[in-house]
């Protein structure tokens, strides 16, 4: 058992920082469930390509439990909260004011589940010049 096992993290991210951060989690013994758009983790097209499966996926997504929702969706929308619910943390990939967009920014998220860490990472931060940047 891992020193983080019983810690449940919800991933929305995709690329590298975020990745990065959450397989650590998972190989220290977090449950790391991974929402990937229908079209999936843009990793997952990534060459170089090995027994039919993107390295760069493999390696940045081991240990994860990955789920497919559609956050425009009604139906997505309330399976993320099902998993907020019950997260200790929540880590997000997109460009600043897309999760408001979406109803799921730092204020409503915890005012729901007022103990969740809760961590954004974008490009070029969360303001200035190239916030909106990808």
């Amino acid at each position: 058992m891992g020193k983080l096992s019983g810690i449940r993290v919800v991933d929305l991210t995709v690329f590298l920082p975020g990745p990065m951060m959450t397989v650590m989690m998972a190989d220290q013994g977090a449950e790391v469930i991974k929402i990937e758009t229908a079209d999936g983790d843009p990793s997952r097209t990534m060459e170089p390509f090995e027994a039919g499966q993107s390295v760069w996926f493999r390696n940045l997504n081991r240990g994860k439990k990955s789920i497919v929702l559609d956050l425009k969706s009604e139906d997505g929308k309330a399976r993320l909260w099902q998993l907020i619910d019950s997260a200790d943390v929540f880590i997000e990939g997109f460009r600043p004011g897309v999760m408001k967009r979406l109803g799921f920014d730092y204020q409503t998220v915890s005012a729901r589940n007022p103990a969740i860490i809760y961590c954004s990472i974008s490009a070029f931060g969360q303001e200035g010049a190239l916030a909106h940047h990808p």
